[in-house]
Protein backbone atom coordinates (compact mmCIF):
# COMPACT_ATOMS: atom_id res chain seq x y z
CA UNK A 1 0.00 0.00 0.00
CA UNK A 2 2.67 2.29 0.70
CA UNK A 3 5.34 0.65 -0.85
CA UNK A 4 6.78 2.22 -4.16
CA UNK A 5 9.65 1.50 -6.14
CA UNK A 6 11.77 5.01 -6.12
CA UNK A 7 15.48 4.22 -5.71
CA UNK A 8 16.11 7.43 -3.77
CA UNK A 9 13.84 7.20 -1.09
CA UNK A 10 14.67 5.53 2.93
CA UNK A 11 13.57 2.01 3.42
CA UNK A 12 11.90 1.88 6.49
CA UNK A 13 10.27 -1.53 7.54
CA UNK A 14 7.60 -1.34 9.52
CA UNK A 15 5.23 -4.31 11.37
CA UNK A 16 2.07 -4.93 9.01
CA UNK A 17 0.13 -4.93 12.29
CA UNK A 18 0.96 -0.98 12.85
CA UNK A 19 -0.38 -0.49 9.08
CA UNK A 20 -3.95 -1.75 10.16
CA UNK A 21 -3.08 -5.27 8.34
CA UNK A 22 -4.95 -8.44 10.66
CA UNK A 23 -2.27 -10.54 11.18
CA UNK A 24 -1.76 -10.20 14.84
CA UNK A 25 -2.46 -13.51 16.98
CA UNK A 26 -6.37 -12.36 17.37
CA UNK A 27 -6.93 -12.03 13.20
CA UNK A 28 -8.24 -8.98 13.69
CA UNK A 29 -7.31 -5.82 12.03
CA UNK A 30 -6.01 -3.01 14.42
CA UNK A 31 -6.40 0.66 13.00
CA UNK A 32 -3.17 2.07 11.47
CA UNK A 33 -0.98 2.85 14.54
CA UNK A 34 -1.13 6.93 15.15
CA UNK A 35 2.47 6.88 15.77
CA UNK A 36 3.27 5.18 12.18
CA UNK A 37 0.35 7.38 10.68
CA UNK A 38 2.19 10.57 11.98
CA UNK A 39 5.70 9.21 10.38
CA UNK A 40 4.15 8.53 7.31
CA UNK A 41 2.67 12.30 6.94
CA UNK A 42 5.89 13.73 7.97
CA UNK A 43 8.30 11.52 6.33
CA UNK A 44 6.38 11.74 2.78
CA UNK A 45 10.17 10.41 0.37
CA UNK A 46 9.89 7.30 3.43
CA UNK A 47 9.23 3.65 1.64
CA UNK A 48 7.26 1.46 4.17
CA UNK A 49 8.17 -2.00 3.98
CA UNK A 50 5.76 -3.85 5.65
CA UNK A 51 6.51 -7.37 7.51
CA UNK A 52 5.22 -10.02 9.82
CA UNK A 53 8.17 -12.05 11.60
CA UNK A 54 5.53 -14.27 12.83
CA UNK A 55 3.62 -15.05 9.60
CA UNK A 56 6.67 -14.87 7.65
CA UNK A 57 8.03 -17.68 10.30
CA UNK A 58 5.21 -19.70 9.56
CA UNK A 59 2.24 -19.15 12.50
CA UNK A 60 -1.13 -19.03 11.15
CA UNK A 61 -3.58 -16.33 11.46
CA UNK A 62 -5.40 -16.58 13.59
CA UNK A 63 -2.72 -18.22 16.12
CA UNK A 64 -2.90 -18.85 19.73
CA UNK A 65 -1.28 -15.79 22.14
CA UNK A 66 2.24 -16.67 23.42
CA UNK A 67 4.12 -16.45 25.77
CA UNK A 68 8.53 -16.37 26.38
CA UNK A 69 9.90 -18.53 29.72
CA UNK A 70 13.52 -19.27 29.63
CA UNK A 71 14.46 -18.00 26.23
CA UNK A 72 11.76 -20.03 24.71
CA UNK A 73 8.48 -19.32 23.01
CA UNK A 74 5.09 -21.59 24.34
CA UNK A 75 1.70 -21.04 22.89
CA UNK A 76 -0.76 -20.25 25.77
CA UNK A 77 -4.48 -19.80 25.70
CA UNK A 78 -6.51 -17.17 24.78
CA UNK A 79 -8.04 -15.73 27.94
CA UNK A 80 -6.05 -13.30 29.31
CA UNK A 81 -6.52 -14.08 32.99
CA UNK A 82 -4.89 -17.16 32.50
CA UNK A 83 -1.85 -16.33 29.77
CA UNK A 84 0.25 -16.52 32.20
CA UNK A 85 1.11 -20.21 32.27
CA UNK A 86 2.47 -22.17 29.63
CA UNK A 87 -0.62 -24.57 28.13
CA UNK A 88 0.83 -25.08 24.37
CA UNK A 89 3.61 -26.53 22.15
CA UNK A 90 6.85 -24.60 21.94
CA UNK A 91 7.28 -22.29 18.54
CA UNK A 92 10.51 -21.05 19.15
CA UNK A 93 12.09 -21.99 15.50
CA UNK A 94 8.64 -20.34 14.03
CA UNK A 95 10.13 -17.07 15.88
CA UNK A 96 13.48 -17.34 15.06
CA UNK A 97 12.70 -18.63 11.47
CA UNK A 98 10.54 -14.97 11.13
CA UNK A 99 13.20 -13.00 12.09
CA UNK A 100 15.85 -14.30 10.03
CA UNK A 101 13.62 -13.66 7.12
CA UNK A 102 12.66 -10.49 8.12
CA UNK A 103 16.51 -9.52 8.54
CA UNK A 104 16.64 -11.13 4.60
CA UNK A 105 13.62 -8.75 3.87
CA UNK A 106 15.80 -5.46 5.61
CA UNK A 107 19.13 -6.51 3.95
CA UNK A 108 17.68 -6.84 0.89
CA UNK A 109 15.62 -3.18 0.78
CA UNK A 110 18.75 -1.55 2.84
CA UNK A 111 16.44 -0.83 5.82
CA UNK A 112 18.36 1.07 8.37
CA UNK A 113 15.76 1.78 10.52
CA UNK A 114 12.65 -0.24 11.62
CA UNK A 115 9.12 0.53 13.39
CA UNK A 116 8.00 -2.74 15.15
CA UNK A 117 4.84 -3.04 17.43
CA UNK A 118 5.78 -2.71 21.17
CA UNK A 119 3.75 -5.74 22.15
CA UNK A 120 4.52 -8.82 20.03
CA UNK A 121 6.97 -11.14 21.47
CA UNK A 122 8.54 -11.32 18.06
CA UNK A 123 8.81 -7.22 17.58
CA UNK A 124 8.99 -5.79 20.95
CA UNK A 125 11.82 -4.20 22.67
CA UNK A 126 13.17 -7.38 23.83
CA UNK A 127 11.75 -10.01 20.71
CA UNK A 128 13.12 -11.98 18.92
CA UNK A 129 13.42 -9.81 16.11
CA UNK A 130 13.94 -6.56 17.04
CA UNK A 131 17.39 -7.85 18.79
CA UNK A 132 18.50 -9.82 15.50
CA UNK A 133 17.88 -6.55 13.72
CA UNK A 134 19.65 -4.11 16.27
CA UNK A 135 22.99 -6.91 16.16
CA UNK A 136 22.97 -6.21 12.35
CA UNK A 137 22.73 -2.26 13.25
CA UNK A 138 19.21 -1.06 12.09
CA UNK A 139 17.90 1.12 14.70
CA UNK A 140 14.38 -0.40 16.17
CA UNK A 141 11.95 2.04 17.37
CA UNK A 142 9.19 -0.01 19.38
CA UNK A 143 5.54 1.71 18.82
CA UNK A 144 1.97 0.64 19.21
Amino acid sequence: MFLTTQTNMENILVSSCLLGEACRWHGKAQKMSSFVKRFIENNPDANIVPVCPEVLGGLPIPRPPVKRWKGKVYETCSEKENRKNVTGKEVTDAFIRGAELTLEIAKSKQCKKGILCKWSPSCGETGITTKLLQEHGIDVINSF
